[in-house]
């Protein structure tokens, strides 16, 4: 236990050391056994919870007696379910009062609050009473994501719609990302007029080595990184959220079998959707070593076939902004004077300014 109570720490104070300190217990920050001990507290706080299931008059919540789950631990975060009847709240409460004393640990009650649903006034009132905290209500705030039963309301994602957009009003042109600059570069304007485009966003988005820049569009994306959550319930990851899952909705089918239903959830619902985009051959050729490879899960999205050029155009050897020139070029999407006629631009010549003699084109 010598790493527990020979910590020292150091002062800092108008960016000067003002000397330093020994701990008398506890880690320094950051210290990488802590994360171990944190799991060895929760686990023995587990443990005790665990045997007030054993009661007779203790009730599980509906949604999680098939599971026996009683807690979930979120780093600092302590979320406890049961049934909405007072014995059962009181002998999980006594459970935790008695982990509370042994390990001298505390809740902060200021920040504590118990969450009802379907329970009655006097019930709950006793409930409230008893555990001496107050009640809290939907949406919870988590993380700076609102959280509900229900559906999510537009309101929910406000708060989250505001910060980006006040991230995109200041950032200037110069300050942008390399997809910034470059979509500035393709379709932004100039002196109040709008540039002329060749290149389409879908074009922009597909993997280089299809003929694209790379970027990511934010739908297919979305849809990708859902596909992880199919497949980790196509082959049952020993995860608890899956089994949570398949004791709740699918009940022993496969997902690919299961029956939407009406009186879901609708984040399982958009969950069930998405079987349409994918299949479960599809994801059984992505996966490699027990991973889901989500490139080659884009890429038999996309059913495209790779290009000759990318390996020309994208070589290691060529110099990083001298690439994307030799991609418009190949794709035949620079702004020559015939693709000026194309775009139904009148110029005064459509012959090459050099030669004056041929078209000038790609």
């Amino acid at each position: 236990m010598v790493c527990l109570s020979e910590s020292s720490y150091t002062l800092l104070m108008n960016g000067k050391l003002q000397g330093s300190f020994e701990g008398r217990k506890g880690l320094r920050q950051g210290d990488p056994i802590s994360p171990l001990l944190f799991v060895l507290v929760m686990e023995y706080l587990t443990r005790l919870l665990k045997q007030v299931v054993y009661n007779r008059d203790f009730r599980f919540h509906p949604m999680c007696k098939h599971l026996k789950l009683v807690n979930l631990c979120f780093a600092d975060d302590l979320i406890l379910f049961c049934k909405g009847n007072f014995r059962s709240v009181q002998l999980m409460f006594e459970g935790f009062m008695s982990f509370c004393n042994s390990s001298r640990l505390a809740a902060n009650l200021k920040k504590s609050q118990v969450y009802f649903g379907g329970v009655v006034a006097e019930v709950k009132q006793s409930i409230l009473n008893f555990v001496a905290l107050g009640e809290g209500n939907f949406p919870l705030k988590y993380l700076g994501i609102c959280l509900r039963p229900t559906k999510w309301q537009a309101a929910d994602c406000g708060e989250i719609i505001k910060k980006i957009q006040a991230k995109l009003h200041m950032w200037a042109s110069g300050h942008l990302s390399f997809a910034g600059r470059t979509q500035n570069f393709l379709w932004g304007s100039s002196n109040n007029r709008s540039k002329l485009h060749c290149t389409s966003w879908a074009q922009v988005c597909l993997p280089k080595a299809l003929g694209g820049l790379g970027f990511m569009e934010g739908s297919v994306w979305n849809k990708i990184l859902m596909a992880k959550f199919i497949w980790a319930l196509s082959t049952k990851q020993d995860v608890l959220w899956v089994k949570w899952i398949d004791g709740i909705y699918l009940k022993g089918q496969t997902f690919w079998s299961y029956h939407l239903k009406a009186d879901v959830s609708w984040y399982w619902r958009k969950l069930c959707y998405i079987r349409e985009t994918f299949s479960d051959y599809i994801l059984a050729n992505a996966t490699m070593n027990g991973k889901l490879r989500l490139k080659v899960l884009l890429s038999s999205i996309l059913q495209r076939h790779p290009v000759e050029f990318a390996k020309v155009v994208w070589c290691c050897l060529t110099v990083p902004k001298h690439r994307f020139i030799p991609w418009q070029s190949v794709l035949g999407h620079l702004l020559t004077r015939d693709n000026l006629v194309r775009c139904q631009v009148s110029i005064a010549s459509v012959l090459c300014p050099v030669c004056e003699q041929v078209e000038e084109s790609h």
